[in-house]
């Protein structure tokens, strides 16, 4: 009689450690169930799809035809902007306002919506002017892209070096010729200047030395994998370039 107790309340130990252990394995995989999965297309052409977890801190994204990136990978949230970085290995941006999105992996970037679906609607991130926004990114992204050499378009002996350590530098004949720092600001994020900044813009400013000890600004007016176009705000004219590393 002891012994058939002894075995009877180890069942029952045993069954209610169970039943808590699937209890715990239930609402965890509840807490982490996604919101659905939406694709979205590029103006490049590349597809990805996109998959919040329920409390929105992170989401996850899965490569499709021609996208930036291969695979899938989890991004998380960063402030309280609609804005996702990847936490270790390659950086990923993804920044959305509205339904649409900015995507930068690496030093290339694309603007994605949607992808037309009838079984679900888009997911909205929010007004612009609520807390999320591309705009209020435009500082990250312009400063992610701007990285590495550009040859100006004009000029193939002159080239422009951005450093991720916020040192640019101007060859001439692969000679350096000036060098100083660069930042990128915008009307959210502003620096002092003399002529009113525009919303949602991004603009530059270098500060030289060398050749040219000056504070030089720029208004980004074009930005893509291949190809910048700024335009000097403190004496006019365009200067383009075609990146070249």
């Amino acid at each position: 009689m002891k012994i058939f107790t002894w075995v009877l309340g180890a069942i029952v130990i045993i069954g209610g450690v169970l039943w808590y252990l699937q209890s715990t394995k239930t609402q965890d995989a509840a807490m982490n169930s996604d919101m659905g999965t939406y694709a979205y297309v590029c103006d490049n052409g590349s597809e990805f799809s996109m998959s919040p977890s329920a409390d929105v801190s992170e989401i996850t994204l899965e490569a499709g035809a021609q996208a930036l990136f291969t695979g899938t990978i989890k991004l998380a949230k960063m402030g309280d902007a609609a804005h996702f970085e990847t936490t270790t290995g390659p950086l990923v941006v993804f920044s959305g306002a509205g339904e649409e999105v900015q995507l930068t992996v690496g030093e290339k970037m694309a603007v994605c919506n949607p992808k037309p679906s009838t079984d679900m609607a888009p997911w909205n991130w929010g007004d612009p002017g609520e807390g999320g926004g591309l705009q209020q990114d435009l500082v990250v992204i312009v400063s992610e892209s701007i990285l590495g050499k550009w040859q100006a378009t004009d000029d193939p002996k002159s080239a422009r070096i951005f450093m991720e350590n916020g040192t640019v530098t101007d060859w001439y004949e692969n000679k350096s010729v000036s060098t100083g720092t660069w930042k990128v600001f915008t009307k959210e994020k502003p620096v002092t200047v003399a002529f009113p900044i525009e919303p949602d813009t991004a603009y530059l400013q270098l500060t030289m030395s060398g050749t040219q000890a000056d504070n030089l600004n720029f208004k980004v007016t074009k930005m893509t994998p291949d190809q910048l176009e700024l335009i000097y705000m403190d004496r006019g004219g365009v200067l383009t370039y075609t990146r070249v590393e």
